[in-house]
């Protein structure tokens, strides 16, 4: 299974839905942060990448996800960001204030 076929199925399973637009917001198809979160630990299970919140919250369909998981380089800039999580998100903003 490639890894739209395996984000798809995550997101089928999560907001139990039949079927997954590639294009349609993760909230417009009844998600919820909650749901976020479920969708957040079963994408985790199938890939060795670390995502968290933020990253879905950034990436919200399933084209944006596989593109997230198929690029190498995302987690890294995101680091160097110092944007992984809500606490660097705001510290950022805070410095360039």
């Amino acid at each position: 299974m490639n890894t739209r076929d395996q984000v798809r199925l995550a997101w089928a399973e999560v907001l139990d839905v039949e079927s997954v637009p590639d294009d349609v917001n993760f909230f417009e198809l009844g998600g919820d942060s909650l749901l976020l979160i479920v969708l957040l630990e079963r994408l985790n299970a199938f890939t060795e990448r670390d995502l968290e919140a933020a990253d879905l919250f950034q990436h919200s369909t399933v084209t944006a996800q596989v593109e997230l998981l198929n690029s190498p380089e995302t987690k890294r800039e995101l680091v160097e960001l110092g944007a992984t999580n809500r606490r660097g998100l705001i510290g950022r903003a805070r410095q360039g204030n």
